[in-house]
């Protein structure tokens, strides 16, 4: 194995050594049961954040391995080709990991790092059509929460996600949308539907409906000016 980068961070080569038993022990011997049942992979979950690779694009000083998306791309194409269901589910925590590194608190950061978090976005909505980052949903100031109603039109791991990386019509900020930080627990928020997709079947994807959840404001969110 090659040594780790000049900044002691493990190299792509590393991450993939670590990434390797858990192929071939736990993701390649039950791709077969996910995508016929329809069955979320929450073993291969458990896995990836029991070796760190959750935290994979997360910022070292809050415990991830401080990589990024080249290294994420490869470890989604290794995974994609044991189990779909797997890579898709991987590859949408990655995206909302991203965007919590860059915005999100330094707990929620943590949480990631130590596989206790799992990450999705929220972005496609009826009615927008692939304008995802145009989105037609609304965010209403109340005091010390904030409202949010919408008709997502798929969210990866809906259900199942600790949190969601939600976007909305800008509450405050200039610009096309803004980011909350929407915990899967929050009332108001519903799965709505199912999904039968071939090789999918089990990353969970699905309709999710706001109907006034609210989130506090102390949320993570992120517009163009950062508000």
């Amino acid at each position: 194995m090659s040594p780790s980068s000049s900044d002691g961070r493990l190299t792509l080569e590393q991450v993939l050594a670590r990434l390797e038993p858990i192929l071939e022990g736990v993701i390649a011997p039950h791709a077969e049961a996910v995508d016929r049942e329809g069955r979320f992979p929450a073993e291969t979950v458990a896995a990836l954040g029991e070796a760190g690779l959750l935290g994979l694009v997360t910022p070292t000083e809050h415990g991830g391995l401080g990589l990024g998306v080249v290294e994420a791309a490869q470890v989604v194409h290794h995974i994609a080709r044991s189990c779909g269901s797997s890579g898709m589910v991987l590859c949408m925590h990655f995206c909302g990991a991203l965007v919590i590194a860059a915005a999100g608190d330094a707990e929620t950061n943590r949480a990631i790092a130590r596989g206790e978090h799992l990450s999705t976005l929220a972005f496609s909505e009826a009615g927008s059509r692939s304008h995802f980052w145009a989105p037609l949903s609304t965010a209403t100031d109340e005091t010390d929460s904030v409202r949010l109603d919408a008709q997502k039109s798929w969210v990866t791991s809906a259900g199942v996600a600790t949190a969601i990386v939600w976007s909305s019509r800008p509450l405050a900020a200039e610009g096309p949308s803004t980011l909350w930080l929407v915990p899967s627990s929050t009332p108001g928020l519903r799965v709505v539907g199912a999904y039968d997709g071939l090789g999918l079947r089990g990353n969970a994807s699905a309709p999710v409906v706001a109907d006034g959840a609210r989130c506090l404001r102390r949320a993570a969110r992120r517009g163009r000016r950062g508000v």
